[in-house]
């Protein structure tokens, strides 16, 4: 049984296997990784004159391994796919794809998923550097796992960001604007929104609606969108400080129990539909164009 590939996702994969640059950013990722875990152990197993092991160290050392990762897919993720679909305006090949027997929808899912191959082969690549953490023990198989599928998450919910302003565009260059501002809104824009309107409504109803005693816990119910948030969440629960996230979360107020115990599940599924929204936008913006 032959396996049909999308063909703009296998042009991707063929382009980085038979790229010697690929292998080189490659090489040098992997020994980034290896410096950042070779100096954070030697400071986790040095005793010092009372013999003494710090090993709640390796937890620690996870989550910034962790946050490196996550920080590759923030960054690198906007920039490749905000030229996805503009190269081809840019060019003048959309119609010329239009044309082939290739829909506008596979169009989108090939120009998404070879946007987010390559972070999420950095991602895989730093596996097993996070797979250390279980010589000293503290963290688990499963936190592993659960944080590449969360990232994977996060590449498809920004990817699909970036596509639909790359559908948007007529240039790379703006594109890539216009996806690194809406990336940049929805992780920093978020929390920034909920404390405007925090500091708005105590100013104007005194301070008998302080946090906690007001209704203001549902506006941070928009930090579901926020893939920073999303990691911190699943990560702070990992370590075990989920009480302290949850304390956070509830600084404006009372949030509902629900959201707050699942807070990680729930924004990636809301993550996950608005990425189904984002692209489907995207290919009626296409089919419109051919139309």
């Amino acid at each position: 049984m032959k396996i049909q590939w999308n063909p703009f996702l296998y042009r991707e994969m063929k382009r980085y296997a038979g790229s010697r640059s690929f292998y080189v950013w490659l090489v040098v990722y992997e020994i980034f990784l290896a410096l950042v875990t070779g100096v954070g152990y030697n400071v986790v197993l040095r005793t010092g004159w009372a013999h003494i092991m710090d090993y709640s160290g390796a937890a620690y050392l996870y989550f910034i391994l962790s946050g490196i990762l996550g920080l590759t897919v923030l960054v690198m993720v906007p920039s490749v796919a905000a030229g996805s679909i503009a190269s081809e305006w840019e060019n003048q090949t959309m119609e010329l794809l239009l044309t082939t027997a290739v829909t506008p929808s596979q169009i989108v899912a090939g120009k998404l998923l070879a946007s987010i191959c390559m972070a999420i082969l950095l991602v895989i690549a730093g596996v097993p550097f996070l797979a250390v953490s279980f010589i000293l023990g503290g963290i688990q198989q499963k936190h592993v796992l659960e944080f590449v599928l969360l990232m994977i998450i996060e590449a498809v919910f920004i990817g699909s960001i970036g596509v639909c302003m790359s559908a948007f565009s007529r240039k790379t260059d703006g594109a890539g604007v216009r996806s690194y501002l809406v990336t940049l809104g929805v992780s920093i824009g978020t929390p920034l929104i909920a404390g405007v309107v925090y500091i708005i409504i105590n100013a104007y109803r005194g301070s008998r609606y302080m946090a906690g005693q007001g209704g203001l816990g549902e506006i941070m119910l928009i930090l579901l969108c926020n893939p920073v948030v999303t990691t911190a969440s699943l990560l702070t629960d990992q370590m075990g400080y989920g009480n302290k996230f949850q304390e956070i979360l509830c600084v404006l107020g009372p949030v509902p129990d629900f959201f707050l115990e699942h807070w990680c599940l729930i924004s990636a599924v809301v993550q996950l539909m608005i990425s189904l929204v984002l692209l489907f936008i995207s290919a009626r913006r296409i089919k419109k164009y051919y139309l």
